[in-house]
């Protein structure tokens, strides 16, 4: 019997078995692909490195630093320019503007309307409010002004999460911010404290990719010392045990059976509702009831000496308002080495999401298109591209619609009834893979506590007695 079957190879399922192989749990690895990484994956092609979903890796937290030191990745980090990585776009009345850094750019920049500074200025004396399940829309309007909103807040989150502003859950989806206001009772203070905070610290924040491309980092977990990985494995149904959990599944000879102590699933919602439902049917319907977004991720690759712009930055995110067909671009030829060939850049463009779903399903043709529409007054982009590769998610991010929260609360309390299953996937805790990573440590953490408890009991038959919420 195994410690642990993790279902799903994704950077979520990777992470989990390799925070249970350093504590020296025996876990094992089931993914339904040919091969680990999930949408991560890192493809080379007449000279252009592209990717099929993440593209870098935006880091604020030390316990990721962490990781990636003790991964051994570290000396793979892609180099990257500093100046450029620092600097950010907003598309505003038809051009790229800079967004200022700090308080005081924000103050002296044309982005915004004297009124809108003056409504960010009064923030602090904004009273601040508990409401469970209030919309992103609502959050930042209340505390920051509408112009705040659509101007900054609706192409982040439309633009990197491919959700919609009026729709999100605010604590689910910019949790960072929300907590501000919770325990300083105003973003802008909280802002101000964490600053002073962290000049006493050695963290710093960073940008970057690995010289192979993102894919060295799923593939680099995939050969974890310790962690049994099977691609082409999928499970098919979950049944408790006396001793724990059977798991039966398919590959390319048949059916097999895996028998373990606890099951952690790092699969897509819906592929978990399936698993989940025969156990517990709340548990199917909440997870069911996640909706995901679609997206197309459209490579172009080009001279250089045919863009005007000079590309001085991360790229640039647009506001609904400007009514573009993109929600975002990123220029990766600038901010990392290798990833066009010499002479060329390679400009990443995001299509579809909640904001435009239908247009990710445009063929290559029109995407195209539409992309060089915007790119070309936006960027001074003369000719054409001389390279194309267009790469579709149909499920593409988990949206934090509606009461998320609840939604996340009311699964935790229906999973106390099923003792030793774990999930971890990025609808819980962020979609970024920043988060993916720090969840999944903390999932490990979490499984590697609860088979220390020799005192805990053990499913046997269903109905499941119930579990003391939050134990496992």
């Amino acid at each position: 019997m195994k410690d642990v079957l993790i279902i799903g190879g994704g950077i979520s399922g990777l992470c989990v078995g390799w925070g249970l192989a350093r504590r020296g749990v025996r876990a094992e690895l089931w993914e339904a692909d040919e091969r680990p990484g999930g949408k991560i994956r890192s493809h080379r092609e007449a000279g252009y490195l592209t990717e099929q979903a993440a593209a870098l890796l935006l880091n604020f937290r030390p316990e990721v630093d962490r990781f990636i030191r003790a991964t051994g990745l570290a000396p793979y980090k892609a180099g990257r320019d500093r100046a450029r990585e620092g600097r950010r776009y907003l598309v505003q009345d038809g051009r790229l503007r800079p967004v200022p850094g700090g308080l005081g750019g924000l103050m002296i920049s044309d982005l915004w309307s004297l009124r809108a500074k003056l409504r960010m200025l009064s923030e602090a004396f904004v009273p601040a409010r508990a409401d469970d399940g209030e919309s992103v829309a609502r959050f930042i309007t209340r505390r920051l002004g509408r112009e705040m909103l659509e101007k900054a807040i609706d192409p982040f989150v439309a633009g990197t999460l491919a959700s919609d502003p009026e729709a999100a859950d605010a604590r689910c989806t910019l949790p960072r911010l929300t907590a501000l206001e919770t325990r300083y009772g105003s973003i802008t203070l909280g802002v101000l404290v964490n600053r002073l905070l962290r000049r006493r610290s050695a963290h710093v924040h960073e940008t970057f990719s690995f010289d192979a491309g993102m894919e060295r980092l799923t593939s680099t977990l995939a050969g974890t010392p310790g962690l049994t990985l099977r691609t082409g494995h999928r499970a098919l149904e979950i049944a408790p045990t006396a001793s724990g959990w059977r798991v039966t599944g398919q590959n390319a000879d048949g059916e097999l059976e895996c028998r373990a102590r606890r099951v952690v699933l790092s699969v897509p919602a819906p592929r978990a509702a399936r698993l989940l439902a025969p156990l517990d049917r709340d548990i199917g319907e909440l997870l069911d009831g996640i909706r995901y977004a679609p997206l197309a991720v459209v490579h172009l690759g080009l001279e250089q000496r045919s863009i005007r712009h000079a590309l001085d930055g991360t790229g640039f995110l647009t506001p609904r308002r400007e009514q573009l067909n993109v929600n975002g671009n990123l220029w990766l030829g600038s901010l990392f080495p290798e990833r066009a060939p010499p002479g060329h850049t390679l400009l990443t463009s995001y299509v579809g999401g909640s904001r435009h779903p239908r247009r990710a399903d445009w063929g290559d043709a029109r995407l195209l298109d539409a992309v060089l529409a915007d790119l070309r007054p936006l960027l001074g982009i003369q000719g054409e591209p001389d390279y194309l590769r267009v790469e579709r998610h149909h499920q593409a991010l988990p949206q934090y619609h509606g009461h998320y929260g609840a939604r996340l609360r009311a699964l935790d309390t229906r999973l106390a009834l099923l003792p030793g299953i774990e999930l971890a996937a990025n609808y819980k805790g962020g979609v970024s893979v920043r988060d993916r990573i720090a969840q999944g440590l903390i999932a490990a953490e979490r499984v590697h506590r609860s088979l220390s408890g020799s005192d805990r009991p053990k499913p046997s038959a269903l109905p499941l007695t119930p579990w003391p919420a939050g134990q496992g």
